[in-house]
């Protein structure tokens, strides 16, 4: 019979951070100490075991199968940091823990899947994937490649100055997703264009253009939440005429590249709301990408304007066959 936790006798408490038999960890410092000891990196499962529909659908089509829990743990120490409904399900000191690490890692949803070195370090970053156990661990040693050859490279960083080591710091960096140094490494990205302050290492524009990125993407979001704001009221009220009227203000005189490159983009989807022209709004969503083209717009244009195409091809396909 479940007691409560505060009636065990304190001896036994560990038992929540890792029952007999489990293969999954709660307590990170002994997880990092078990990782360097056994030479494995961390697979990290930020989850909400009792709430998180698509954490609950990962734990039961991967991680509860025994392909999964006989092949990942020859590479990984497995930590489960969970943020359940039910507290009783971790200790006040593993959600203390838990809580600290959710800020560190800037955990935004879940399931979130980090995949770190032993120190915690991440290389690899994932969530919920249809295929079951086999595809998930195909993932895995995709990314733990990946892994081995930034290691590898942040080795070399630590015994190098000055422009070696902003090579090896690229180099380390360079092996791994750029959503992930953007997300996880901007601090190394930094450390980067210091260290190649006069050239030499010929990697500070590169990371320059980073930083840059990451200060465009700030912008887009502030200024898509001040232009949501002027068009939300009008667009309800039916008056998406006077909200491009509006836009089109912005447009011949934006003050900064995003705010110009959201307001084309919102006119482009204010306009296939109001006037259903889908030839107009492609070459407004083009203009909006000449704007910022790597930007999480432009991005969003290259996946827009080819559902655009299908659409219109769809219905001029259809259109003929009804003539018929």
């Amino acid at each position: 019979m479940f007691r409560p936790a505060f009636v065990l006798p304190l001896l036994l408490l560990p038992a929540f951070a890792q029952e007999k038999g489990d293969l999954w960890i709660q307590d990170f410092a002994k997880a990092k100490e078990t990782a360097k000891a056994e030479k494995k990196d961390l697979l990290i499962d930020f989850t909400g075991s009792d709430w998180c529909g698509w954490c609950i659908k990962l734990d039961e089509e991967v991680f509860s199968k025994d392909p999964f829990k006989q092949a990942a743990p020859k590479d990984f120490i497995l930590v489960k940091l969970d943020y359940p409904q039910d507290e009783s399900r971790v200790t006040p000191e593993i959600k203390a823990q838990n809580e600290k690490l959710r800020e560190l890692y800037a955990i935004q949803g879940y399931p979130t899947i980090l995949l770190t070195d032993a120190e915690g370090q991440v290389y690899g970053e994932a969530g919920y994937q249809e295929g079951g156990p086999e595809k998930y661990l195909e993932l895995l040693a995709e990314a733990k490649k990946k892994g081995q050859v930034f290691q590898a490279a942040m080795l070399r960083a630590s015994q190098k100055k000055d422009a070696e080591r902003a090579t090896a710091l690229d180099e380390a960096l360079s092996a791994i997703d750029a959503s992930i140094v953007k997300g996880r490494h901007l601090a190394l990205v930094q450390e980067i264009v210091k260290l190649d302050a006069d050239g030499k290492a010929k990697v500070k524009a590169k990371y320059e253009a980073i930083l840059q990125e990451v200060e465009d993407e700030k912008q887009i979001e502030l200024e898509s939440d001040g232009l949501r704001e002027m068009i939300g009221p009008l667009m309800q009220a039916g008056e998406g005429a006077k909200a491009i009227t509006e836009l089109d203000t912005i447009i011949a005189k934006p003050k900064n590249k995003a705010q110009h490159q959201v307001a084309l983009f919102f006119k482009a989807m204010v306009s296939m709301d109001v006037n259903k022209d889908p030839v107009a709004a492609i070459k407004i969503l083009e203009a909006a990408k000449a704007v910022m083209p790597n930007s999480p717009i432009g991005k969003q244009v290259d996946f827009i304007v080819p559902q655009l195409q299908k659409e219109m091809e769809a219905a001029k396909n259809g259109g003929g066959e009804e003539k018929k």
